[in-house]
C-alpha cells in the first residue's frame, strides 16, 4: 500500500530525465535518492532507504538497455580494476537467455570454506561438459571418481599410462569367467 504524503520530498527533472529526494515507490518504499530517465521508466537508478532487509540501504540499477562498466585505464597490472564483493550472502550472474563469458589473462576459481567447512565448485552442465586445453592436470589428496551411467572411454591416442599401487580391474564377465588376473584352475573352475 503506497503512502500518500512525504512531507521532504524534493526533486527536479525535465523531458529528458529526472533527479528526486524521499521519492515514494509503487510499493510504498522510500528512495533516498532516484536519477530516472524521463522517457523510459525502467531506467533508473534508486537508493532505497528502507524496505526489506535485502532492499534497505540497497541500490537497484535498471536498464532496458546494456549495463557497461568500463574501468582501470590507470591501474597497475594485476591489480584491481573492478572489485565486487558481498560481505555477506551471495553473488549471483544471471543471463537467463544468453551467455556468460568470463574472458582474462588468467582464471582462478578459487572456493575456501570458513573453519576448513565448504569450499566446493559445482559445474553441472545439463548437456554436457567440454574442458580443451593442450594439458590437463587433474589431482586430489583423498579421491579421484570419475563415473558415468553410459559410455566411459579413456583413450591415449599415443601412450597410455596406467600406475597403482594395487589395481583392481573387473568387468561383467568376470562374474563368469573369472577375473584376468585370476589362477589358470580359478578362471577354469568358473568358465
Amino acid at each position: 500500500m503506497a503512502r500518500t504524503q512525504n512531507y521532504h520530498t524534493a526533486g527536479k527533472g525535465t523531458k529528458d530525465g529526472e533527479i528526486k529526494f524521499g521519492h515514494i515507490n509503487e510499493d510504498g518504499v522510500i528512495s533516498a535518492a532516484v536519477i530516472r530517465s524521463g522517457t523510459e521508466a525502467k531506467h533508473y537508478i534508486s537508493l532505497d532507504s528502507e524496505g526489506t532487509p535485502t532492499r534497505k540501504h540497497g541500490t537497484i540499477c535498471r536498464s532496458t538497455g546494456s549495463f557497461q562498466i568500463i574501468a582501470g585505464d590507470n591501474v597497475p597490472y594485476q591489480q584491481d580494476g573492478i572489485h565486487f564483493e558481498a560481505e555477506n550472502g551471495d553473488i549471483t550472474l544471471q543471463a537467463k537467455n544468453g551467455r556468460i563469458r568470463i574472458l582474462a589473462e588468467n582464471i582462478d576459481l578459487i572456493a575456501k570454506g570458513a573453519n576448513g567447512k565448504n569450499g566446493v565448485i559445482n559445474i553441472n552442465g545439463n548437456e554436457k561438459v567440454i574442458i580443451d586445453s593442450p594439458i590437463i592436470n587433474v589431482s586430489s589428496k583423498a579421491s579421484t571418481k570419475i563415473v558415468s551411467d553410459g559410455t566411459l572411454d579413456l583413450i591415449g591416442k599415443t601412450i597410455l599410462d596406467i600406475y597403482g599401487g594395487l589395481i583392481d580391474v573387473a568387468d561383467g564377465a568376470t562374474s563368469i569367467k573369472g577375473s584376468k588376473g585370476g589362477s589358470n584352475n580359478e578362471s577354469k573352475n568358473k568358465l
